[in-house]
């Protein structure tokens, strides 16, 4: 709909051409690629980095979960899996896996709340849980911690419905405990108040807020004195007064905008929401339907003192599983990407504050998972190792994977060697058009658009498409220095359809306009090079960091997807390079690698 939004097209001989981009493109319809020629031209002859040389000389070899995970479990007394870059990392079946050793006594999910997402398939059927640990899947006993904000009407909509209809029994194995309460005004908060492609818009920073000022409500103000928790929505719900004001909006034109977001089927403003809006009376209106939904609703959760309950099963010898929202990079205590992370700590540091067991008496496990090929980022904020800014897609209205033009990029195969070829022997991307079927793609656009399609790569709650990318190993090294070296890479798999894999292993700082960086004490100049070990800058200058990639050859030939690789087959070449690789140059120990979607699809590794 925008100005800008234009595709130039001519009329070409062969199906599909790769060449250099002309420097005299029309400003409006490829500010981006001018962009990204600017920026080549400017790092393009950067000497080649020793860590480009890179040969790996480990072999790695097949195991079990009992002689590679098994153990780990059995010498701690709490697992945390957590999230190493920005979520969405598949952290499910690392827990689904865990939650089979017969020592875990509970899986907890002690922070954040419906914006993250988990996938798990279970008995052939997927289930999406936001705040429900997954461990309900396995018969453990699952448990929501007070730290947890919780919209309990979306939570029994979206999530104890899924577990009714596939006949889950959750009564004896689900509680709850005094979270933080997510109302509708809160979501209508995040609404008004946030950039496009900024939020999840369930609520996080108002709810965050509520809960750092004392304003709100906890699960516990419902079943209590009602003119207690009457005042406090009220008291509460004046931000969301006062923010209607100073943006000049009328209820009814707020209705609107938020039908229209609802228009395409994908429901991102609930129904409830849209109803307290027009209610007269909404503290009744909540009141009325926490009452209904929540207090006198038998399919609700029963509720539990967790904190106590985490206690209790430790000191009794059993194994807690804490099960992490988001990731590392997307805490809100993430110092180097705090302007566009979540409202909670979701690192494994934020998880030990909310569980609150003795740190020095119970040993701690941490898992760190990633994903690769096509790593990837939802939202807004700086991401040196995209194929595009993180907020390509946002500017062009795409909101849901269904939103990406039909029948673009579809040779995912042609454009993934095309993409390769771009690398430059120094590691610098260079800026290629691709042409299919008479339309011009920048390289890096036709990559994100085609790995997005051919991954199936969209947010679990959101369902934005995501933006993808390299295994960054500067991004990783800080998250192996600060959670431990454990780590499961998932979608490894993906590498079946890929000639050769990039993975970044170090930045070069330039901006265009010439600025000088400054980052904690330390000055950034055009041409700097940031390497895996160095201090990792805040996004101010992330936003001016370019990968420097070292490419790896694929492993077409010897497919490792388990619907296609022979129980016990050794590891292809190409496959144990890019293992060896990311151990190279982060310090993790891997493993294990994820080979297909369902729970059961891991190849747990050992060094050989």
């Amino acid at each position: 709909p925008n100005a800008d939004d234009f595709i130039y097209v001519k009329k070409i001989a062969a199906k599909k051409v790769e060449q250099e981009i002309p420097l005299d493109i029309t400003q409006s319809a490829n500010a981006d690629m001018k962009k990204n020629i600017t920026i080549f031209e400017g790092i393009k002859d950067i000497a080649r980095i020793s860590g480009l040389d890179f040969k790996n000389s480990k072999a790695y070899e097949p195991t079990t979960s009992q002689e590679r995970l098994h153990p780990l479990i059995e010498n701690h007394d709490v697992i945390m899996i957590v999230g190493a870059y920005f979520g969405d990392e598949g952290k499910g079946k690392t827990v689904d896996d865990v939650c089979r050793n017969p020592k875990i006594g509970l899986v907890v999910r002690v922070n954040s709340g419906e914006n993250a997402g988990h996938t798990v398939f279970h008995d052939g059927k997927k289930f999406v849980f936001n705040l429900a640990p997954s461990g309900l899947l396995k018969g453990k006993v699952n448990l929501i911690g007070p730290e947890c904000v919780m919209d309990p009407i979306s939570f029994m909509e979206k999530e104890v419905s899924q577990l009714i209809a596939a006949g889950v029994e959750y009564k004896q194995t689900l509680f709850i405990g005094n979270v933080h309460v997510v109302t509708p005004y809160h979501k209508l908060l995040d609404y008004m108040s946030s950039a496009v492609n900024a939020s999840t818009l369930k609520g996080m920073s108002p709810i965050h807020a509520s809960k750092v000022t004392k304003r709100g409500i906890r699960l516990d103000h419902l079943y209590n004195d009602p003119e207690v928790c009457r005042k406090r929505l009220a008291k509460d719900m004046e931000t969301y007064f006062a923010v209607m004001k100073a943006k000049n909006l009328t209820e009814e034109e707020l209705v609107k905008q938020c039908e229209a977001m609802n228009a395409d089927g994908n429901i991102r403003m609930p129904l409830h929401v849209l109803d307290f809006v027009k209610a007269k009376d909404k503290v009744e209106y909540l009141m009325d339907m926490y009452n209904k939904h929540v207090v006198n609703e038998p399919t609700f959760p029963e509720r539990l003192d967790v904190t106590y309950a985490i206690r209790e099963a430790l000191e009794g010898g059993k194994k807690v599983l804490l099960e992490g929202p988001q990731s590392y990079w997307l805490s809100n205590a993430s110092e180097k990407f705090w302007e566009s992370s979540t409202s909670a700590d979701t690192s494994a540091h934020g998880l030990l504050a909310t569980a609150r067991y003795n740190m020095q008496k119970y040993k701690t496990l941490v898992i760190n998972i990633h994903k690769t090929p096509a790593s990837s980022r939802v939202g807004i904020g700086a991401s040196p190792s995209s194929y595009v800014a993180q907020d390509y897609f946002s500017r062009f209205g795409i909101t849901t994977l269904n939103d990406l033009p039909k029948g673009a990029c579809t040779d995912f195969d042609s454009i993934q060697k095309a993409f390769n070829d771009s690398i430059q022997p120094n590691g610098i991307v260079k800026p290629t058009i691709y042409e299919e079927n008479g339309v011009q793609y920048g390289i890096g656009v036709a990559m994100a658009i085609s790995s997005s399609i051919h991954h199936g790569e969209c947010g679990a709650t959101t369902k934005k498409p995501r933006v993808c990318g390299f295994f960054d190993c500067v991004a990783h090294y800080e998250v192996n220095q600060s959670q431990g070296p454990y780590l499961s890479v998932s979608a490894l798999d993906r590498g079946d359809d890929y000639d050769k894999i990039g993975i970044t292993i170090a930045y070069v700082y330039y901006n265009p306009d010439g600025a000088v960086g400054r980052s904690n004490g330390r000055v950034y100049n055009n041409l700097d090079v940031i390497k895996a070990g160095d201090p990792l800058p805040t996004e101010q200058m992330l936003h001016h960091c370019h990968p420097i990639v070292l490419l790896l050859d694929g492993w077409k030939d010897s497919p490792i997807y388990a619907k296609k690789r022979a129980p016990g087959a050794p590891l292809p070449k190409g496959c144990q390079d890019v293992i060896g690789a990311i151990e190279h140059f982060t310090g993790s120990e891997i493993i294990s690698i994820g080979n297909g979607p369902n729970a059961d699809d891991f190849i747990y590794i050992r060094p050989c």
